[in-house]
Protein backbone atom coordinates (compact mmCIF):
# COMPACT_ATOMS: atom_id res chain seq x y z
CA UNK A 1 0.00 0.00 0.00
CA UNK A 2 1.29 3.26 -0.93
CA UNK A 3 1.16 5.69 1.96
CA UNK A 4 4.11 8.83 1.34
CA UNK A 5 4.14 11.17 3.77
CA UNK A 6 1.81 14.74 3.68
CA UNK A 7 3.62 17.74 4.73
CA UNK A 8 0.78 20.45 6.43
CA UNK A 9 2.57 23.75 7.06
CA UNK A 10 1.03 25.82 9.05
CA UNK A 11 2.19 29.52 9.72
CA UNK A 12 0.65 31.13 12.82
CA UNK A 13 0.20 34.75 14.88
CA UNK A 14 -1.85 35.14 18.08
CA UNK A 15 -4.19 32.45 16.95
CA UNK A 16 -4.47 30.46 20.14
CA UNK A 17 -8.07 30.58 19.86
CA UNK A 18 -8.71 29.30 16.72
CA UNK A 19 -5.54 27.12 16.16
CA UNK A 20 -6.55 24.24 18.37
CA UNK A 21 -9.80 23.48 16.10
CA UNK A 22 -7.25 23.49 13.43
CA UNK A 23 -5.27 20.92 14.70
CA UNK A 24 -7.70 18.87 15.75
CA UNK A 25 -9.13 18.48 12.24
CA UNK A 26 -5.82 17.45 11.37
CA UNK A 27 -5.41 14.98 13.70
CA UNK A 28 -9.04 13.76 12.82
CA UNK A 29 -7.44 12.73 9.14
CA UNK A 30 -8.40 9.59 7.43
CA UNK A 31 -5.54 9.54 6.00
CA UNK A 32 -2.63 9.34 8.99
CA UNK A 33 0.53 9.11 7.36
CA UNK A 34 1.60 13.31 8.13
CA UNK A 35 3.41 15.65 9.49
CA UNK A 36 2.12 18.93 10.28
CA UNK A 37 4.70 21.73 10.69
CA UNK A 38 3.50 24.91 12.37
CA UNK A 39 5.68 28.05 12.45
CA UNK A 40 5.11 30.84 14.91
CA UNK A 41 5.46 33.94 13.37
CA UNK A 42 6.44 35.35 17.18
CA UNK A 43 2.81 34.62 19.03
CA UNK A 44 2.66 36.63 22.48
CA UNK A 45 -1.14 35.19 22.97
CA UNK A 46 -0.55 31.96 24.73
CA UNK A 47 0.22 29.94 21.48
CA UNK A 48 3.01 27.82 22.36
CA UNK A 49 0.98 26.91 25.23
CA UNK A 50 -1.71 25.33 23.33
CA UNK A 51 0.90 23.80 21.01
CA UNK A 52 2.83 22.13 23.25
CA UNK A 53 -0.15 20.31 24.30
CA UNK A 54 -0.83 18.94 21.04
CA UNK A 55 3.22 18.48 19.93
CA UNK A 56 3.07 15.92 23.69
CA UNK A 57 -0.06 14.31 22.61
CA UNK A 58 1.00 13.46 18.88
CA UNK A 59 4.76 13.46 17.70
CA UNK A 60 3.79 14.11 13.77
CA UNK A 61 2.80 17.98 15.07
CA UNK A 62 6.24 19.89 15.01
CA UNK A 63 6.52 23.98 16.86
CA UNK A 64 8.92 25.97 15.28
CA UNK A 65 9.62 29.73 15.97
CA UNK A 66 10.45 31.66 12.92
CA UNK A 67 14.14 32.07 12.78
CA UNK A 68 15.36 35.77 14.08
CA UNK A 69 17.31 36.14 10.88
CA UNK A 70 14.16 35.72 8.43
CA UNK A 71 11.32 38.44 8.06
CA UNK A 72 8.34 38.51 9.71
CA UNK A 73 5.59 37.68 7.98
CA UNK A 74 3.64 34.79 7.02
CA UNK A 75 5.81 34.26 3.85
CA UNK A 76 8.59 33.39 5.74
CA UNK A 77 7.22 31.41 7.79
CA UNK A 78 5.45 29.20 4.92
CA UNK A 79 8.97 29.10 3.34
CA UNK A 80 10.64 27.77 6.81
CA UNK A 81 8.05 25.24 7.05
CA UNK A 82 8.87 24.11 3.51
CA UNK A 83 12.52 23.93 4.75
CA UNK A 84 11.93 21.57 7.81
CA UNK A 85 9.30 19.59 5.98
CA UNK A 86 10.17 16.00 4.52
CA UNK A 87 6.87 15.21 2.98
CA UNK A 88 6.47 13.99 -0.74
CA UNK A 89 3.71 15.85 -0.88
CA UNK A 90 2.98 19.82 0.72
CA UNK A 91 -0.20 21.48 1.69
CA UNK A 92 0.46 25.08 2.95
CA UNK A 93 -2.68 25.84 5.58
CA UNK A 94 -4.06 28.71 7.49
CA UNK A 95 -4.43 28.64 10.93
CA UNK A 96 -7.81 29.10 11.49
CA UNK A 97 -9.28 26.64 8.64
CA UNK A 98 -10.28 23.26 9.44
CA UNK A 99 -10.34 20.24 7.51
CA UNK A 100 -13.04 17.93 6.47
CA UNK A 101 -11.58 14.20 7.55
CA UNK A 102 -10.71 13.19 3.88
CA UNK A 103 -9.03 16.74 3.22
CA UNK A 104 -5.90 14.93 2.74
CA UNK A 105 -6.48 11.25 1.35
CA UNK A 106 -9.08 12.30 -1.76
CA UNK A 107 -6.60 14.66 -2.93
CA UNK A 108 -3.77 12.22 -2.31
CA UNK A 109 -5.20 9.74 -3.90
CA UNK A 110 -6.06 11.62 -7.19
CA UNK A 111 -2.55 12.18 -7.94
CA UNK A 112 -1.07 10.20 -11.22
CA UNK A 113 2.60 9.69 -12.12
CA UNK A 114 2.00 12.95 -14.77
CA UNK A 115 -0.05 15.20 -12.27
CA UNK A 116 2.12 17.81 -9.87
CA UNK A 117 -0.51 19.88 -7.76
CA UNK A 118 -4.39 18.59 -6.71
CA UNK A 119 -6.81 21.29 -6.14
CA UNK A 120 -10.11 20.99 -4.20
CA UNK A 121 -12.94 22.91 -3.15
CA UNK A 122 -13.93 24.58 0.30
CA UNK A 123 -16.66 25.69 1.91
CA UNK A 124 -17.24 29.52 2.80
CA UNK A 125 -18.41 29.75 6.58
CA UNK A 126 -18.47 32.52 9.04
CA UNK A 127 -16.35 32.72 12.58
CA UNK A 128 -18.42 30.16 14.01
CA UNK A 129 -17.90 27.76 10.90
CA UNK A 130 -21.25 28.17 10.04
CA UNK A 131 -23.55 29.35 7.42
CA UNK A 132 -21.66 27.01 4.62
CA UNK A 133 -21.32 28.21 1.18
CA UNK A 134 -19.47 26.09 -1.41
CA UNK A 135 -16.21 27.43 -3.46
CA UNK A 136 -17.72 26.16 -6.96
CA UNK A 137 -14.73 25.27 -9.27
CA UNK A 138 -15.00 24.63 -12.74
CA UNK A 139 -12.42 22.45 -14.63
CA UNK A 140 -10.77 24.79 -16.72
CA UNK A 141 -8.33 23.68 -19.50
CA UNK A 142 -6.21 27.01 -18.96
CA UNK A 143 -5.63 27.30 -14.77
CA UNK A 144 -3.26 30.19 -14.92
CA UNK A 145 -5.82 32.76 -17.22
CA UNK A 146 -8.92 31.16 -15.32
CA UNK A 147 -7.19 32.05 -11.76
CA UNK A 148 -6.12 35.65 -12.91
CA UNK A 149 -9.65 36.49 -13.63
CA UNK A 150 -10.88 35.06 -10.27
CA UNK A 151 -12.95 32.48 -12.09
CA UNK A 152 -11.27 29.96 -10.38
CA UNK A 153 -11.10 31.30 -6.42
CA UNK A 154 -8.32 28.69 -5.50
CA UNK A 155 -7.06 29.37 -2.00
CA UNK A 156 -4.10 28.91 0.19
CA UNK A 157 -5.59 25.48 1.88
CA UNK A 158 -7.29 23.84 -1.85
CA UNK A 159 -3.69 22.85 -3.26
CA UNK A 160 -1.79 20.07 -2.08
CA UNK A 161 1.60 20.03 -4.32
CA UNK A 162 3.96 17.77 -5.38
CA UNK A 163 7.47 17.95 -3.70
CA UNK A 164 9.32 17.33 -6.73
CA UNK A 165 7.61 20.09 -8.10
CA UNK A 166 8.05 22.80 -5.83
CA UNK A 167 11.75 21.71 -5.52
CA UNK A 168 14.19 24.73 -6.67
CA UNK A 169 11.51 27.51 -7.61
CA UNK A 170 10.98 30.80 -5.70
CA UNK A 171 8.14 30.00 -3.19
CA UNK A 172 6.74 32.58 -1.35
CA UNK A 173 7.51 36.29 -1.92
CA UNK A 174 8.71 38.34 1.47
CA UNK A 175 7.47 41.57 -0.37
CA UNK A 176 4.36 40.70 -0.48
CA UNK A 177 2.01 42.31 1.98
CA UNK A 178 -1.47 40.93 0.24
CA UNK A 179 -1.91 38.43 -1.76
CA UNK A 180 0.67 36.12 -0.89
CA UNK A 181 -0.51 33.00 -2.32
CA UNK A 182 -1.93 34.61 -5.34
CA UNK A 183 1.62 36.05 -6.44
CA UNK A 184 2.87 32.52 -5.90
CA UNK A 185 -0.29 30.18 -7.44
CA UNK A 186 -0.09 32.44 -10.80
CA UNK A 187 3.72 31.95 -10.89
CA UNK A 188 3.62 28.13 -10.52
CA UNK A 189 0.13 27.70 -12.43
CA UNK A 190 1.81 29.90 -15.64
CA UNK A 191 2.12 27.53 -18.68
CA UNK A 192 1.02 24.56 -16.69
CA UNK A 193 0.27 21.78 -18.78
CA UNK A 194 -3.33 20.56 -18.47
CA UNK A 195 -2.64 16.92 -17.92
CA UNK A 196 -0.41 18.17 -14.85
CA UNK A 197 -2.72 19.27 -12.54
CA UNK A 198 -6.39 17.96 -11.26
CA UNK A 199 -9.26 19.42 -9.64
CA UNK A 200 -11.54 17.69 -7.03
CA UNK A 201 -14.74 20.03 -7.29
CA UNK A 202 -15.65 18.95 -3.48
CA UNK A 203 -15.35 21.05 -0.65
CA UNK A 204 -12.71 19.26 1.71
CA UNK A 205 -12.35 21.97 4.04
CA UNK A 206 -13.90 25.25 6.19
CA UNK A 207 -12.50 28.49 5.15
CA UNK A 208 -13.05 30.69 8.22
CA UNK A 209 -14.17 34.21 7.15
CA UNK A 210 -13.66 36.86 10.18
CA UNK A 211 -15.53 40.41 9.85
CA UNK A 212 -12.32 42.17 10.21
CA UNK A 213 -10.86 39.75 7.71
CA UNK A 214 -8.44 41.11 5.16
CA UNK A 215 -11.03 40.22 2.17
CA UNK A 216 -13.53 43.10 4.15
CA UNK A 217 -10.86 45.52 4.43
CA UNK A 218 -10.36 45.55 1.01
CA UNK A 219 -12.77 48.47 1.40
CA UNK A 220 -10.00 50.72 3.10
CA UNK A 221 -6.96 52.37 0.72
CA UNK A 222 -3.87 50.54 2.52
CA UNK A 223 -0.70 51.65 0.61
CA UNK A 224 1.24 48.61 1.30
CA UNK A 225 -1.32 46.49 0.28
CA UNK A 226 -1.93 48.43 -2.91
CA UNK A 227 1.57 48.31 -3.89
CA UNK A 228 1.65 44.72 -3.88
CA UNK A 229 -1.26 44.17 -5.73
CA UNK A 230 0.34 46.68 -8.05
CA UNK A 231 3.51 44.42 -8.37
CA UNK A 232 1.29 41.14 -8.70
CA UNK A 233 -1.01 42.53 -11.67
CA UNK A 234 2.20 43.84 -13.50
CA UNK A 235 3.85 40.29 -13.28
CA UNK A 236 0.88 39.11 -14.71
CA UNK A 237 0.47 42.07 -17.22
CA UNK A 238 3.65 40.84 -18.74
CA UNK A 239 3.32 37.09 -19.20
CA UNK A 240 -0.54 37.92 -20.44
CA UNK A 241 1.54 39.45 -23.37
CA UNK A 242 3.90 36.71 -23.58
CA UNK A 243 1.20 34.33 -24.61
CA UNK A 244 -0.72 36.67 -26.24
CA UNK A 245 -4.32 36.97 -24.24
CA UNK A 246 -5.85 39.72 -25.33
CA UNK A 247 -8.77 39.36 -22.58
CA UNK A 248 -6.36 38.63 -19.80
CA UNK A 249 -3.92 41.45 -20.98
CA UNK A 250 -7.34 43.98 -20.94
CA UNK A 251 -8.30 42.69 -18.03
CA UNK A 252 -4.95 43.36 -16.08
CA UNK A 253 -4.41 47.18 -17.77
CA UNK A 254 -8.06 48.31 -16.61
CA UNK A 255 -7.30 46.85 -13.02
CA UNK A 256 -4.19 48.56 -12.70
CA UNK A 257 -5.27 52.17 -14.40
CA UNK A 258 -8.04 51.78 -11.50
CA UNK A 259 -5.17 51.49 -8.86
CA UNK A 260 -3.50 54.50 -10.79
CA UNK A 261 -6.23 57.05 -10.36
CA UNK A 262 -6.98 54.93 -6.08
CA UNK A 263 -3.03 56.27 -5.78
CA UNK A 264 -3.80 59.90 -6.51
CA UNK A 265 -7.00 59.89 -4.83
CA UNK A 266 -5.35 58.29 -1.76
CA UNK A 267 -2.18 60.84 -2.20
CA UNK A 268 -0.37 57.47 -3.11
CA UNK A 269 1.82 58.98 -5.78
CA UNK A 270 4.86 57.08 -5.77
CA UNK A 271 2.62 53.99 -6.76
CA UNK A 272 0.60 56.17 -9.41
CA UNK A 273 4.18 57.00 -10.94
CA UNK A 274 5.04 53.25 -10.37
CA UNK A 275 2.11 51.87 -12.40
CA UNK A 276 2.85 54.60 -15.13
CA UNK A 277 5.90 53.99 -16.05
CA UNK A 278 5.80 50.05 -15.80
CA UNK A 279 2.27 50.75 -18.30
CA UNK A 280 4.28 52.70 -20.68
CA UNK A 281 7.33 50.27 -20.89
CA UNK A 282 5.15 47.77 -22.22
CA UNK A 283 2.51 49.53 -23.89
CA UNK A 284 4.39 51.76 -26.38
CA UNK A 285 5.46 48.33 -27.61
CA UNK A 286 1.72 47.40 -28.88
CA UNK A 287 -0.09 50.45 -28.95
CA UNK A 288 1.88 53.75 -29.85
CA UNK A 289 -1.27 55.70 -29.50
CA UNK A 290 -2.37 54.26 -25.96
CA UNK A 291 0.85 54.71 -24.70
CA UNK A 292 0.82 58.57 -26.25
CA UNK A 293 -2.34 58.97 -24.02
CA UNK A 294 -1.10 57.44 -21.12
CA UNK A 295 1.66 59.60 -21.12
CA UNK A 296 0.06 63.03 -21.51
CA UNK A 297 -3.15 62.35 -19.73
CA UNK A 298 -1.40 60.75 -16.50
CA UNK A 299 1.27 62.65 -16.18
CA UNK A 300 -1.18 65.73 -16.21
CA UNK A 301 -3.42 64.08 -13.66
CA UNK A 302 -0.05 63.46 -11.27
CA UNK A 303 0.76 67.04 -11.76
CA UNK A 304 -2.67 68.46 -9.91
CA UNK A 305 -2.91 65.44 -7.82
CA UNK A 306 -6.71 64.94 -8.92
CA UNK A 307 -8.19 62.51 -11.39
CA UNK A 308 -11.31 62.73 -13.54
CA UNK A 309 -13.94 59.89 -13.40
CA UNK A 310 -15.07 60.64 -17.16
CA UNK A 311 -11.30 60.54 -18.28
CA UNK A 312 -10.48 57.25 -16.71
CA UNK A 313 -13.53 55.40 -17.91
CA UNK A 314 -11.99 56.31 -21.56
CA UNK A 315 -8.98 55.56 -20.54
CA UNK A 316 -10.16 51.98 -19.38
CA UNK A 317 -12.07 51.26 -22.59
CA UNK A 318 -8.40 51.52 -24.74
CA UNK A 319 -7.59 47.92 -25.50
CA UNK A 320 -3.48 46.48 -26.45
Amino acid sequence: MNTPLVSIIIPTYNRAHLIGETLDSVLAQTYTHWECIVVDDGSTDGTEEVLKMFVDKDDRIQYHLRPKDRPKGANACRNYGFELSKGEYINWFDDDDVMLPDFIKLKKDAFTSSIDLVICSGFLVDSDLEHKNAIILNEKPDLYKEYVLWRLRIITGCVLFKRSFLKNKELYCHIIKRGQESELFSRLFFKLPENSFKIINEPLFLYRQHVNTKSTKNLAYVKEYKESETIIAFENLKKSIVINDCELTNYLYKFLINIFFRGIENNHLSNSKKILSNLLSVVHKKNFQLALKLFIFCNFFLFINRGSYRIEKNIKKYKF
